[in-house]
């Protein structure tokens, strides 16, 4: 999933230039990614490519299936190879979604200690998730709301959301489903202006 991760400064996306000190087989351990932009460098360390963030090395707590199969449908995951994002405690069922959806699944901050495996990955960022644009096929936010503004920027349009009941969000999106625990909202995509011809 390399291919996929941007420099989280403001500038024109690229892809990072990689270099690789240590690999298990596919799975990279140690290494650096460069922006060819701004020549920002960020450590892959762990297995965790580290954008700024923190990333829990506490046990994951287990995960209802119930709660897995919710997710899965509010997110809408009916595409195997969807890509999806799990930020903070809703990383927690990262592995067992990718199992039940046959999705790639990015842990985003994760409350727990995630192993990465072919379709999960560990991610850690600060206020900028550092995926390309129009990337991604749906993200749990769980308590990482500070990521909601950001995650209309990764969203496909038309990909979904999932967000505590509490949340607002951007113009960017549309609340299409709510319970008492959340809401869902859809992105709208970029609005494209249309003009008759003379």
């Amino acid at each position: 999933m390399i291919d996929l991760l941007r420099c989280p400064r403001e500038h024109e996306e690229t892809w990072l230039v990689a270099a690789f000190t240590r690999m298990d087989g596919r799975f990279v351990l140690e290494g650096t990614l460069g922006c060819p932009i701004c020549s920002a460098s960020y450590e892959i360390t762990g297995g965790v490519a580290r954008f700024g963030g923190d990333v829990s090395d506490a046990f994951a707590p287990v995960v209802s299936a119930d709660s897995v199969m919710r997710t899965a449908a509010l997110l809408n995951l009916m595409r195997p190879g969807s890509l999806a994002v799990l930020c903070g405690s809703e990383a927690n069922a990262a592995e067992d979604l990718s199992e039940l959806t046959q999705s790639r699944v990015i842990a985003l901050n994760p409350a727990s200690n995630i192993e990465d495996t072919e379709r999960v990955a560990t991610v850690a960022t600060l206020d900028r998730i550092p995926l390309a644009s129009s990337s991604v096929d749906g993200i749990a936010v769980g308590d990482c709301q500070s990521l909601i503004g950001d995650a209309a920027r990764i969203l496909k349009p038309g990909g979904r959301i999932v967000a505590p009941v509490t949340a607002s969000f951007p113009p960017a999106f549309r609340e299409i489903a709510r319970d008492d625990q959340s809401v869902v909202a859809e992105s709208i995509g970029p609005l494209i202006g249309i003009q008759r011809s003379s």
